[in-house]
């Protein structure tokens, strides 16, 4: 029939096929990409969060969050406080009351000087009128040591007390600080006057937290509005890359 021209998909055939490959592999690629980098942005935005809501936070403190990536196989990144820790309780414990709200937990030492018999039932520690705090305003861990260990509550076996010198000295130095009958802490002789004591770590009841560290809310806000930005800035990096799939 004259004057008919019929307009069909062949021709196309590349076409669709660039386009399959967009949908097969640099979407998912650029997909991973807005996930990391998100991910690592929000880390960057948590930690400044707690160099605002913390006095002075310890530099164990302000790097608790971290990222484990995204990646094909597995397409979500994640941002947590770390669970692990070789030296202290993680941070994953000890920050949820800041996060939460609500008791703090059991500290390693409190259950040390509890198991003792030092330790009231129901009563934690806190830093006395006397003692030394170190620059982040907190108990260092090396003088923490040795009122465990002048108390002979120190758990591990090379740090507890011996006849040594340094060890005898450290057991007539710190001592349980009592009222009557009822103890209030732990007290330090610092010279050969019977008054010549201070007070390093009261005897408190259960500290109650109200929540300081809004993790969530900052994460979940954070998210929905860098998440859709990152992944055009993904998928044209991609795309102006050549088209090249993530390795």
């Amino acid at each position: 029939m004259a004057g008919v021209i019929k307009v069909s998909a062949k021709g196309l055939e590349l076409q669709a096929k660039r386009y399959e490959r967009l949908h097969q592999k640099i979407i998912p690629a650029a997909t991973i990409d807005s996930l990391n980098w998100t991910a690592y942005d929000l880390r960057d935005q948590l930690k400044e969060e707690i160099e605002k809501v913390f006095d002075r936070p310890t530099r164990f403190t302000t790097n608790s969050v971290e990222v484990l990536k995204a990646t094909l196989n597995r397409p979500a990144a994640t941002v947590r406080l770390k669970d692990y820790s070789s030296k202290a309780a993680p941070a994953a414990v000890w920050l949820a009351p800041q996060v939460y709200g609500g008791d703090r937990r059991e500290k390693r030492s409190e259950k040390l000087l509890r198991d003792r018999g030092i330790l009231p039932a129901g009563m934690y520690v806190a830093p006395g009128s006397g003692m030394k705090l170190d620059s982040m305003g907190n108990v260092g861990r090396g003088q923490m040591q040795k009122i465990l260990s002048g108390l002979g509550a120190q758990s591990d076996v090379y740090q507890r007390s011996t006849n040594s010198k340094r060890s005898i000295g450290n057991r007539r130095r710190f001592f349980v600080m009592t009222k009557g009958k009822t103890p209030l802490g732990i007290a330090e002789r610092f010279g050969k006057q019977r008054e010549q004591v201070r007070m390093v770590l009261a005897f408190i009841r259960k500290p109650s937290y109200s929540q300081r560290f809004d993790f969530y809310g900052i994460a979940d806000q954070y998210i929905d509005e860098h998440l859709p930005i990152n992944f055009d800035r993904a998928l044209a990096r991609r795309l102006g890359a050549g088209g090249r799939a993530a390795a």
